[in-house]
């Protein structure tokens, strides 16, 4: 299976009646965009809601300065590892507020829309010395779950081990507002682009992914257009790979035949589907993002409890 994403990008056009349509930034030193995101989690059994949850998050990028091959550009984003640990200790964030948003810094090139984090020791710095002051306050304010914090800081120490994990993270996060630029536009026409990538699940293994980009329809009068973009991430060897590696442990453990054939059943009756669609908003005159509403979708089959599972994230990013 793959990660499916189906983006639909309402951009504006003043290309005239040209069949051709290329974006690119027009932006202006001083811009600032408050970002805020509102995420509702969902997650089912058999088509029964076992829980819901809301999460948000707030942004905001600035235009710090241009010359004439690139812009740079200030994002400060939550610090996700302040934030988590709030569920511990709710005045947290009062008692450390210089470290409550994370500044990166980017470099944007004008005429292909190609991003570079400028300051990422510093962000790295940052967010190890949040780490740290984050478990000391814990020690003292709420020891019983001080222990804890560790485990919850592991995803985000890997994170900001490298400037490219940096970077990938905040792709996720903020990589809409590039979306529109630096693409040779025709309607009705598919781009195609595939490359290799990281796996989701697991990072030690990589995986093709292809990307499918169509502009679909120009609407002059409303001054919008609609691109579809459609990536899949082909997850049939990590399947594969799960499959075999719980045949092996059925087996390691002396498991007779039919306990044996009983879990290589299971395992052949495993599933997974990844789906992450997308509509975002463009405004052409400011060459701004405004809107992101994204619906992520991961279902399957869980084997041993033979039911069907699936987890549901609806993202909604407005920007101003």
């Amino acid at each position: 299976m793959k990660i499916i994403f189906t983006i639909s990008l309402l951009t504006i056009s003043t290309l005239g009646f040209s069949q051709d349509y290329n974006f690119k930034p027009h932006w202006t030193t001083g811009d600032i965009k408050q970002i805020t995101l509102t995420q509702v989690e969902r997650e089912y059994e058999d088509d029964e809601l076992m829980s819901d949850t809301t999460i948000y998050n707030d942004a905001r990028i600035k235009v710090l300065k241009e010359n004439k091959d690139i812009y740079t550009l200030e994002i400060l984003y939550e610090n996700q590892a302040l934030r988590a640990a709030q569920e511990f200790y709710d005045k947290l964030n009062e008692e450390l507020k210089e470290y409550k948003d994370l500044r990166l810094i980017y470099s944007i090139n004008k005429a292909t829309a190609e991003s570079e984090l400028l300051n990422w020791k510093d962000a790295q710095k940052f967010m190890n010395n949040s780490f740290d002051q984050i478990s000391t306050v814990l020690d003292e304010k709420a020891p019983d779950v001080a222990p804890f914090i560790g485990m919850v800081f592991m995803p985000l120490r890997e994170i900001f081990k490298s400037k490219e994990n940096i970077e990938a993270y905040m792709e996720d996060n903020i990589g809409y507002i590039l979306t529109p630029f630096n693409k040779s536009f025709k309607i009705g026409e598919t781009i195609t682009s595939t490359e290799t990538g990281e796996n989701p699940f697991n990072p030690m293994q990589e995986i093709s992914a292809t990307t499918l980009l169509t502009l679909e329809s120009v609407n002059k009068e409303s001054k919008t257009c609609t691109i579809n973009q459609e990536v899949e991430l082909d997850l049939s060897e990590f399947i594969e790979m799960m499959k075999g590696m719980m045949q092996k442990m059925s087996q390691s453990f002396g498991a007779n035949d039919s306990i044996t054939a009983e879990k290589s059943k299971e395992m052949d009756e495993f599933e997974m589907d990844i789906e992450n669609l997308q509509v975002i908003t463009f405004d052409y005159e400011t060459t701004w993002v405004t809107k992101v509403v994204g619906t992520g979708i991961v279902s399957g089959t869980d084997p041993k409890k033979g039911i069907k599972t699936k987890k549901e994230v609806i993202t909604t990013t407005i920007i101003k």
